[in-house]
């Protein structure tokens, strides 16, 4: 698989300024699924050769009209945090919402590809499929899961903090007491998140019993463009408590962050910026990896 295409995954994590600690990644990762399918499905040659052709087409489709969007908004961010000594969680709200834009706009172009991919799957890759969530799963239960309550928060604090140091470098003792705080104010949506994602899954795989309907395109799209209509609704009132709680943590890990932490930042946010405006093109297409070769 293309390292550019990993790169599509990694890129609202870095328009959040470490916001994977949202779980953003996580939650959506699966509804990428049209590009990683052939890391979930034994695809056949004729599925690779589909696979790779539109993966072509769409990466064309990004790199020449949207990393340049990306890099703006990032020296955006750049520019901002590298002038002002104190932040509040609204300015990194609105990064972070403007971030969510983009990758709508993601959603919304592979849509056409998704029903096109998905629609070329066997009975029995479709089983093959479901296995692989259930798998996968179960591997993320025992990751995110499995333990007693202060591993798994210890596990959870140590997660930020690998990821803040990413963008500051070593943090002071009170940014970790910050992080420790953030933790246990945090509410357990574990459980929820894997019980959601499993049900997107299960309806994903509903659609796929009836992929030649008329109507498969539209009904892959709605759970790619809107999955969390199938949120309940104590979940999304703890995810949306869980954001502001982590907007709350990053704006005060930056107010709390000395000079040298800041330039780290900085630079860390430049350095973003300045790969996407090296990979952003006008008219040569990516060349990708061939699936069938990784």
């Amino acid at each position: 698989m293309s390292v550019r295409l990993r790169l599509l995954v990694l890129t609202i994590c870095a328009l959040l300024l470490g916001g994977c600690g949202l779980r953003f990644a996580y939650s959506q990762l699966d509804w990428l699924l049209p590009w990683y399918v052939g890391d979930y499905v034994s695809l056949d040659r004729t599925q690779k050769r589909l696979l790779d052709a539109r993966l072509e087409a769409r990466l064309a489709w990004h790199c020449s009209s949207q990393l340049t969007a990306y890099s703006g908004l990032l020296r955006e961010v750049e520019r901002d945090l590298g002038g002002n000594e104190v932040v509040g969680a609204p300015i990194l709200d609105a990064y972070l919402q403007r971030g969510e834009a983009f990758w709508r706009v993601l959603m919304k172009e592979i849509t056409p590809d998704a029903g096109v991919l998905l629609a070329a799957l066997s009975d029995a890759q479709v089983k093959e499929l479901g296995e692989a969530f259930a798998r996968r799963n179960d591997e993320t239960r025992e990751e995110f899961l499995e333990g007693t309550p202060d591993a798994l928060r210890a596990r959870q604090i140590e997660r930020m903090e690998k990821r803040l140091r990413t963008w500051f470098g070593p943090l002071s003792a009170a940014q970790r007491s910050r992080v420790a705080s953030w933790s246990a104010g945090l509410a357990p949506t574990t459980e929820a998140w894997l019980h959601h994602r499993a049900r997107w899954q299960g309806a994903l795989i509903e659609v796929l019993a009836q992929r030649q309907a008329p109507d498969f395109e539209s009904r892959v799209g709605a759970l790619l463009l809107e999955p969390d209509s199938l949120w309940a609704a104590d979940y999304r009132a703890d995810v949306a408590r869980n954001r502001k709680q982590t907007l709350d943590l990053l704006a005060d890990i930056f107010n709390m962050a000395s000079p040298a932490q800041r330039t780290h930042l900085v630079n860390e946010i430049a350095g973003w910026a300045a790969q996407f405006e090296q990979l952003a093109c006008t008219d040569t297409p990516l060349r990708t990896a061939s699936i069938g070769g990784r």
